[in-house]
């Protein structure tokens, strides 16, 4: 019965001087700082020249000089590690003597190398080591190493792995002060004012949690009360469904779980006001082809906004394949670009102001007139812009946003076959798709020069000879024009754009 006794009891012993090992769920491994720690040990047995002493000798000259001359203790504990490199003593003093010499400043690479090669000793130790305590030891010089070199992360790990083995008051002091500077955190929030239904958004350290099983929403409360909705986007966590002009006191639940497994620590608050949106004019798109027939209105969207300056200009044919090639009909124009319209390219064609019914932080569309507004339309392509004006009256132009959009008005539609007899073209009436005979049909090349004029027969059908369409460099087909005979429509093709493909489509011969 005492043999039971006695072996239980040394059962019992032993687990109990396994669990501080246990209690540290998984191996540090970095292996960046793996690969330091062979390279490091590779240098030492290769060039670290052969020492009389022990290495139980140099270990302990390495010890005694430690506090004293870290640089000489480095040298011996290098030289214990080179004679028995399975010995874990060894390469945690030399961690420590590399971390504890003061770099040398007319040797700028010490700066790097010491904390380089401390990781890497400090990381040999560790995976020799046979006993927590000097596991615990040595993932904690590994975490000062790492700290040096700013490898936040893998510092905080070694740091948290040290005293899952061993408690340590200074190692928890460097491993709160590391993680509130560079662990799990909010670091800045702001409000999304650009969209319809506002948002905030909290800004963290790292990305959330992707994990589905993880409802977010659980971990923020809204004046006190649950959000409509959370969304996660990377290091973001916004908070939608809020009303422009209100003030919500926000409250992020300790606990919130990021994509590396950390949460965060403390709870936090924030008191944030939510403006009315920012006075702001746009159109609808990119489309520029209005009907010829009816009403001609260009849609423009304004948001607290009680009028909008409009300017429309027009753009001669000869401008058009500078302004297609350079792709400025498929975008938003800056105000260098607008200027060079306004000064070289273009024609004043109205300036005016379009009044609105505004509603507060609500998007309004008004309908600009462009047939009262401006009149008969001559043959061309026409830019508009629209800046709006505040309740306050209007600043410069040059000073608030500028909306652009490109536009004609025709009954002219437009379509180009390539082939290797020419180009070909038709043109029909966009309102009943009849074919427009005697319209005048131009090709255009890259820079400008008029490679061809023929006229549309009874099919609206014009062909342009294969010679003029293998052209070079700037005389390369870039445009098809077309006018009516008394001028009265005008309409445009950009060739450079993709055709379409309809190889899937049957189509042979």
């Amino acid at each position: 019965m005492s043999m039971f006794v006695r072996l239980a009891a040394s059962s019992a012993l032993a687990l109990l001087l396994a669990a501080p090992v246990a209690a540290q769920d998984k191996p540090f491994v970095h292996k960046g700082v793996a690969a330091d720690a062979d390279r490091y040990e590779g240098f030492l047995r290769r060039d670290w020249a052969a020492n009389v002493k022990k290495p139980a000798e140099l270990r302990a000259a390495g010890n005694k000089a430690l506090s004293s001359d870290p640089r000489a203790a480095a040298r011996s504990f290098a030289a214990a590690a080179a004679a028995d490199g399975k010995d874990a003593n060894s390469w945690l003093g030399l961690a420590k003597a590399l971390l504890a010499v003061k770099p040398d400043d007319t040797k700028g690479s010490e700066r790097y190398d010491l904390p380089i090669n401390a990781s890497g000793a400090a990381l040999r130790a560790y995976q020799l080591s046979s006993d927590s305590a000097q596991k615990a030891a040595s993932l904690a010089t590994l975490g000062e190493a790492l700290q040096r070199r700013a490898y936040w992360r893998p510092a905080m790990d070694a740091y948290a792995g040290a005293l899952s083995l061993a408690d340590s008051q200074p190692v928890r002091d460097a491993y709160d002060k590391l993680r509130a500077e560079h662990g799990f955190r909010m670091i800045d929030y702001k409000t999304d004012t650009e969209a319809t239904s506002p948002r905030i958004c909290l800004q963290f350290s790292e990305n959330l949690t992707r994990s589905s099983s993880v409802d977010l929403t659980k971990f923020v409360a809204v004046d006190g009360r649950d959000p409509q909705t959370v969304a996660v986007e990377g290091r973001q966590l916004c908070i939608e469904g809020l009303t422009y002009g209100r003030r919500y006191e926000l409250k992020v639940r300790a606990g919130l779980p990021a994509d590396t497994a950390e949460t965060l620590e403390k709870p936090i608050e924030i008191a944030a006001y939510v403006t009315d949106r920012k006075p702001a004019a746009r159109f609808t798109g990119r489309s520029y082809v209005l009907p010829s027939r009816g009403q001609q209105g260009i849609p423009v969207v304004t948001t607290n906004t009680r009028a909008v300056d409009v300017e429309v200009y027009r753009i001669g044919d000869r401008s058009l394949a500078g302004a297609l090639q350079g792709g400025d009909m498929t975008r938003q124009l800056g105000s260098y670009e607008i200027e060079q319209i306004r000064e070289k390219t273009g024609q004043k064609v109205y300036a005016g102001i379009v009044e609105i019914a505004d509603k507060l932080n609500e998007d309004v569309t008004t309908a600009f007139p462009v047939g009262e507004a401006v009149g008969p339309l001559k043959p061309g392509a026409y830019l508009m812009t629209a800046a709006s004006q505040t309740k306050g009256g209007a600043s410069p132009r040059e000073d608030r946003a500028v909306a652009t959009q490109w536009f004609i008005v025709s009954d002219l539609g437009l379509t180009a076959l390539s082939g290797s007899d020419g180009v070909h073209g038709f043109v029909r009436s966009l309102a009943d798709a009849t074919p427009v005979a005697g319209a005048e049909v131009r090709l255009i090349a890259r820079n400008n020069e008029i490679l061809g004029t023929v006229k549309s027969d009874a099919n609206g059908y014009v062909r342009f000879d294969s010679g003029l369409a293998k052209g070079e460099g700037g005389m390369q087909p870039a445009l098809i024009t077309a006018a009516t005979k008394d001028v009265t429509d005008y309409a445009f093709l950009d060739l450079s754009v993709a055709g379409f493909d309809l190889s899937d489509r049957g189509v042979k011969g």
